[in-house]
């Protein structure tokens, strides 16, 4: 059931610039992703996917310093560039969320993974229907990729969800959750300033080098603190988000 996991990540951000090389607690937030991840029982391998611009170059520097593998492909192509790493690194399947998410849990990276080993999809996911979950962690089959980027007609391909929904014939997993995983406003992805100052209080709160804190965690604080659930929980920053986070992976 050992499975990789790539990572999405670029440093074109207008919104907040080069947000993932941001340091909490003395380390770039990609870097504390990385060491969560790494917590998983199922993860053999982590590949850091960014783009062949020079601007990205901070983040192969990155990869080489932590140890895990780099994979340099499409600017604006991000399901070819997965597609290439995993052909790249001979890969069936894979792991996958974007490098904005350093509080991704390791707990539910390997309830996804143990999801698709169960299912046999072609992708699995979170059920974020109703939007009140705030992670995500996907599974993705290689060879059905290899399909929709034959199938697709689009070239920016960030926003890939729909790609994948849109096309019946492939076999999509939704994992419900329970209700303690739930929060109708905690944001948990790295979009503006008010998230980078929400990250360094959860970090502050509850970072520990030598165990994970979880998502249930994140949640039992915010619900204890609403001030720091305010931070980066305003009904205005939401609505912007939200309505960027449309079809977005």
């Amino acid at each position: 059931m050992t499975t990789p996991f790539l990572i999405t990540a670029r440093l074109k951000s207008t919104r907040l610039p080069k947000k993932v090389m941001l340091e909490v607690m003395g380390k770039p937030l990609i870097v504390h992703m990385l060491d969560r991840i790494k917590f998983s029982k199922y993860i053999e391998d982590i590949v850091i996917c960014t783009s062949t611009n020079s601007q990205d170059d901070l983040l192969e520097e990155i990869a080489e310093k932590e140890h895990v593998r780099c994979f340099r492909g499409s600017e604006e192509d991000v399901l070819g560039r997965l597609l290439g790493a995993a052909k790249h690194y001979d890969m069936a399947n894979f792991a996958n969320i974007t490098a904005d998410c350093p509080l991704i849990d390791p707990q539910l990276i390997d309830r996804a993974i143990e999801e698709y080993d169960k299912e046999n999809a072609d992708l699995v996911m979170y059920d974020g229907s109703n939007n009140n979950i705030p992670f995500n962690c996907y599974v993705l089959k290689v060879s059905a990729l290899e399909k929709v980027c034959e199938l697709k007609k689009e070239t920016d391909t960030e926003m890939w969800l729909n790609i994948f929904t849109n096309h019946r014939s492939f076999k999509i997993h939704s994992i419900i959750v329970e209700d303690k995983y739930r929060h109708s406003s905690l944001k948990t992805s790295l979009d503006f300033p008010e998230d980078y100052e929400f990250m360094k209080e959860i970090f502050d709160k509850l970072y520990n080098p030598d165990r994970v804190f979880s998502l249930l965690d994140v949640i039992d604080l915010v619900n204890r603190r609403p001030d720091i659930l305010a931070i980066n929980a305003n009904p205005e920053l939401l609505k912007r988000w939200r309505a960027h986070q449309i079809s977005a992976p």
